[in-house]
Formats: structure tokens, sequence, C-alpha cells
């Protein structure tokens, strides 16, 4: 099986096609989702495309942000001035790589610009989409556990109370750009935002959720000051925060400082706060885990968790099952 792969990359897979063949390429990016196996798919990137230059993001894609490029090879695909921009990018990678990257399916004997009659290829005019994507899978191996978040979380829907097909987008939505947020923080801001949400008091949500400041302290080690200064900075990735004092709090109601944190996704949608989105995924990273193996989780930011497809803990008792059966 095909070791993990040490570099990060947005996309395990991003697929090539001419419009006249997505009927079979939707089908096989759908098979692929449900694997929990991130693949770009048009379709699936209607809201990131939303605003940007597509000459330069789909450059970006098929050169960089992808592990493999599978390429629909038919004779359609050959007169797309699209389909020969991302082949171009794809071709460009694989050039400067000394690895495959590459991989190319065929619906007929078209040949393209530039892809070798020598490099192996699946035909796919006999085979099911579901059959061409247990190949990809296979040709993939290990999933990426280190900054991943599934294509489709449907344990953390499950988890929040939700109102039809709408509310699930906006809260898929929400909860990619907490993960967005969370790439961009150092060790140090994780551990902190980590512990307010996991051992936080919920009773403000959705709006926000507070911890006493000594408690916190004394789960991450850091000073108050420190603490304070850690979380203020998060400000331009969508948090706010605030310390406040109250005696409400112990037997001897001595003055005590909490601090407040708030979530937006700072997004095109409605707004509002998303706090309650990102207490519920970062429950779940850490259900049925010891605290360091779900600290370790966190930290390496692997919320596959959130879906059925890449949840660890159903996946051990699958084998189990499968291993009683025998």
């Amino acid at each position: 099986m095909p070791k993990a792969p040490t570099k990060q990359f947005d996309y395990d897979v991003c697929l090539s096609f001419a419009g006249e063949d997505r009927n079979y390429v939707a089908k096989v990016a759908a098979a692929l989702k449900s694997r929990g196996i991130r693949v770009f798919y048009d379709r699936y990137e209607e809201v990131r495309f939303w605003g940007k230059d597509l000459y330069e993001h789909l450059h970006e894609v098929y050169s960089q942000l992808a592990r493999y490029c599978v390429v629909f090879i038919s004779k359609h695909y050959g007169k797309k001035l699209w389909t020969d921009h991302e082949r171009k990018s794809a071709q460009e990678r694989a050039f400067k790589q000394h690895a495959e990257y590459l991989l190319p399916v065929r619906f007929d004997d078209t040949r393209l610009p530039g892809m070798r009659s020598t490099v192996g290829y699946l035909s796919v005019q006999s085979m099911a989409p579901k059959a061409l994507a247990d190949r990809i899978a296979a040709k993939l191996g290990a999933r990426q556990r280190r900054n991943y978040f599934p294509p489709e979380p449907d344990r953390l829907l499950a988890k929040l109370p939700l109102d039809g097909e709408t509310d699930c987008s906006l809260v898929t939505s929400r909860a990619r750009r907490f993960f967005d947020a969370m790439l961009r923080t150092d060790q140090s801001e994780r551990r902190a935002v980590f512990a307010i949400l996991l051992h936080g008091c919920p009773t403000e949500l959705p709006e926000n959720i507070h911890i006493n400041l000594d408690l916190l302290r004394r789960m991450t080690g850091m000073a108050p000051v420190a603490l304070k200064r850690t979380i203020g900075r998060l400000d331009s990735l969508g948090f706010s925060s605030r310390v406040r004092r109250d005696r409400s709090h112990g037997p001897r109601l001595a003055e005590q400082e909490f601090l407040e944190l708030r979530f937006d996704s700072l997004s095109v949608d409605s707004g509002g706060p998303a706090t309650e989105i990102a207490v519920t995924m970062i429950q779940l990273v850490a259900e049925g885990f010891c605290a360091d193996c779900a600290a370790e989780a966190l930290m390496k930011l692997d919320f596959g968790q959130l879906s059925s497809a890449t949840h660890e803990l159903e996946r051990h008792r699958r084998s189990k099952n499968d291993k009683r059966t025998i």
C-alpha cells in the first residue's frame, strides 16, 4: 500500500475532464467523496470559485494543491480551452517533480500534446465509476491525517440542530472556516483555543464560551498575561475575546477572572456567531479518546472524526466486526 505523503495537500486528488464526460466523472467524484477523499471537482467548489480569478486559481490547483491529478482523456477533452489550461498546469507539476502525479484515464484513443503514450493509463470504456473510484483510493493509500477536514462532515451535522439543506450547507461552510482559521495559528494559539473550547462553560452558547483564567493557566501551562496576549492576537481570524471579573462563582464568592471567547466565521452568509459549531467540532474530535490522543489529533488538525467515512473509532469497530465474521 502506498505510504502517506510527507507533503501536505489541500486535495487528495483533482479531476480534469470535458463537460461532455461529466455524467461519468460526477459519479466518480461522489464515490470518492463518500470515502472521505478530498476531491477537487468543480461542482463542489462553486462557493470557493465565487469572485476568484479562475485562470489563476485553477493553475494553482492543478499545479500545486493536489496529490494526484486524474485526467479523463476523450475526443472532447482536447478541444476545450479550460481543459487545455488544466492539462498544461498539471504537466508543469509533473515535469518539475520526480514522482507520479498525472493519472491518465481514457474514454478513447485521443492523443494529447505532451501526454506520453508510455505512461500507464486505465481504460474506462467498460469500467463502472465506482470501480474507478476504488482504484484511485488504492493509489492514494493511507489518508493524510494532518490538516484534514473531511468532505462530508455528517457526524458534525447530526450533532447540531438543523433545518434543511440550506442549514447543512451553512454549517459546513462555517465549520470549514473555523478549520481554515486554525490552519493559520501557531502551536501555543491552538493549545489555548482548544483548551477553552473543550473545557469551557457552554451556558452562554451560541454567543460565546467562557473559562476560569486560572483553570486555563493550569491546563495550558501558560501564564495569564501570555494567555490574554495569545488569544487577543487572533482577532484577524474571526475570534473575539474579553476578560471579565465575576464574584458569583465559587463557595467564597471571591472575585475571579474569566476569559470569554467567541468565533465568527467572517463569511458572506447571514453572519452571527459560529462558536457553537467550533465547540461541537472540538468535542467530536476528542470523543472516545484519552486526553493525550485527543490533544495529538487536535494539534495535528485532524478533523476526520467529523465524518462517518473517516471516524477512527468506527473504523476500529468495523475492523473488529470483520474479524469476528471470518
